[in-house]
Order: structure tokens, then C-alpha cells, then sequence
């Protein structure tokens, strides 16, 4: 499965495409960590995730 991480950073949105849960996450934190911006995981599947979802998936 898929995960694009799109961060809603200024002055516009940013969406990386990633092929694992622990690519998604890892580079969903450097993006938050960064800019402290909102960050929305999409899967391939159509399901938007938090980064506390993510992180729940990811320990599974």
C-alpha cells in the first residue's frame, strides 16, 4: 500500500508519495517537525489518516 503525506505548507501544499507505513511516518514527522505545519496521510486505498493514526498502524 501506498501513503502520500501532504503537508499544508505556505505558500502552497506539498504531497510526497511513499511506498511504506514507515517511510509515511517517518517522513510525516520531519515535515511536522519543519514547518510544525498540518499533515494528512492519504492511503491508496482512500483513507485520510492523522499522524497519531499513522503512528498507530505503523506499531501494528
Amino acid at each position: 500500500m501506498s501513503y502520500t503525506v501532504i503537508s499544508q505548507a505556505e505558500p502552497s501544499p506539498v504531497a510526497t508519495v511513499v511506498p511504506t507505513v514507515i517511510e509515511a511516518l517517518s517522513l510525516a514527522r520531519e515535515l511536522g517537525r519543519q514547518a510544525e505545519d498540518r499533515i494528512t496521510i492519504a492511503t491508496d486505498s482512500g483513507w485520510m489518516l492523522s499522524l497519531d493514526e499513522l503512528e498507530a498502524l505503523a506499531k501494528n
